[in-house]
């Protein structure tokens, strides 16, 4: 679905973009890569490229307009993508212009982490949103640590707290190598109250008595939309202990000794949503809410998980209904694999995006339905497992989001 775009220019800067991570293959100086949608997902619109001129001619050149068809007005069709039309957390504004070209027609430009493109004779046409790296890759590593003795703690999720630690921030990186990136291992030792972490660069940290616990990928230099985040060590009666602090670039202050600096893009979490599931014990229903914590009438909380707020690349749209009254214990949640769970008796709440196949960080989310006692059906959450079936329920689907 996430496909990388290059864009080139030639010496009149006539852009040229071609699928894929390497322009020079159209014989001009890269400028720029970028990563859209193969397929169009809600909050994208269409975006058709087109060409011009003869293929390896100085006047080769590229057009850059919505719609689905680019072959107009002499030039021919090469192929469409879906970007956003609004900001969505790791993407950065691409503005396309146009200008005369010395040889007749048009010449386009796209500027990467630009919104405007009016400039030095250009005409501005329209502003998309893609990611400057595969978001198929990019996954949330929250940062905890325990102020008693300041150790730190890194796990794949949103915001993951244990052991009496507490949540730190949150970063985005890569789980593969990307353009510029470094690899960054993960280690553990110690038990209990010394159990803790270790960041070190390279691809592994099982050395020195630390047990590999992941690697990730991030940026050694800074990029667009990134934040320095720092990592140093210090001495500990139980062996070394490591800190990783947000939007520094020298953690060898207070005793701490600094070791490197790298750069991640900061994890937004205001576009992610709780969703807290209710259950009850005379129906077996649940009930969702947008909510940190559910009690309503005679629903204690059940769990919670973290959904994308609008529509994420690679996820697919959830939407909660509700049916039913307290008063007669009928109250219950419907949850539908689509835009709208309104229909048959019940009422449309929301809808929130969660993946639809397994990420780094994330557990499954499965849905079944069965008959209500009293009339119509009822729904229920499980929890890490991939089927919702078994008792009487029947599976409907399962869903990928992040857990508390």
């Amino acid at each position: 679905m996430i496909i990388p775009i290059s864009i080139g220019h030639n010496e009149n800067w006539a852009q040229r973009v071609c699928l894929g991570v390497d322009a020079s293959e159209m014989n001009c100086d890269r400028d720029a890569v970028f990563y859209a949608s193969d397929v169009e997902i809600p909050g994208t619109i269409a975006i058709c490229v087109g060409s011009a001129g003869d293929h390896g001619s100085e006047n080769f050149r590229s057009s850059v307009s919505q719609g689905e068809d680019a072959g107009i007005s002499g030039w021919e069709h090469q192929f469409v993508f879906y970007a956003f039309a609004d900001q969505v957390p790791g993407t950065v504004p691409h503005a396309v212009g146009h200008a005369d070209n010395q040889e007749g027609g048009w010449k386009y430009r796209v500027s990467d982490n630009c919104d405007f493109a009016g400039d030095k004779g250009w005409e501005h046409d329209f502003v998309f949103y893609a990611f400057p790296i595969n978001a198929n890759h990019l996954v949330p590593i929250s940062v905890s640590y325990n102020d008693d003795n300041w150790i730190y703690k890194l796990n794949f999720g949103v915001k993951k707290t244990c052991n009496h630690t507490k949540h730190s921030f949150t970063f985005k990186a890569l789980t593969e190598a990307g353009p510029d990136t470094i690899p960054i291992a993960v280690g553990k030792a110690g038990e209990h109250e010394t159990k803790r972490h270790r960041v070190s660069q390279g691809e592994s940290a099982d050395d020195d008595g630390w047990e590999h616990k992941f690697t990730f990928h991030a940026f050694a230099e800074e990029k667009p939309g990134t934040i320095p985040i720092g990592v140093g060590h210090a001495e500990w009666e139980h062996g070394w202990k490591y800190r990783v602090s947000e939007n520094c670039t020298d953690a060898g202050d207070n005793g701490w000794e600094h070791d490197f600096c790298f750069y991640a893009y900061p994890a937004d979490l205001s576009h992610l949503i709780p969703i807290s599931v209710g259950s009850e014990s005379e129906h077996w229903c649940n009930l969702l809410q947008e909510t940190e914590h559910l009690e309503e009438g005679y629903y204690s909380h059940n769990t919670k998980f973290h959904a994308f707020r609008g529509p994420y690349p690679g996820t697919i749209p959830v939407s909660l209904g509700e049916a039913g009254n307290l008063d007669d214990h009928t109250l219950r949640s419907r949850i539908d694999n689509g835009p709208d769970a309104s229909g048959n008796g019940w009422e449309h709440v929301l809808t929130f995006y969660a993946f639809d196949e397994k990420r780094p960080g994330t557990i499954a989310i499965s849905i079944g339905h069965a008959d209500f006692e009293l009339g119509g059906w009822k729904y229920r959450v499980v929890k890490d497992s991939d089927s919702a079936e078994g008792d009487g329920w029947t599976h409907d689907f399962t869903f990928y989001a992040y857990p508390n």
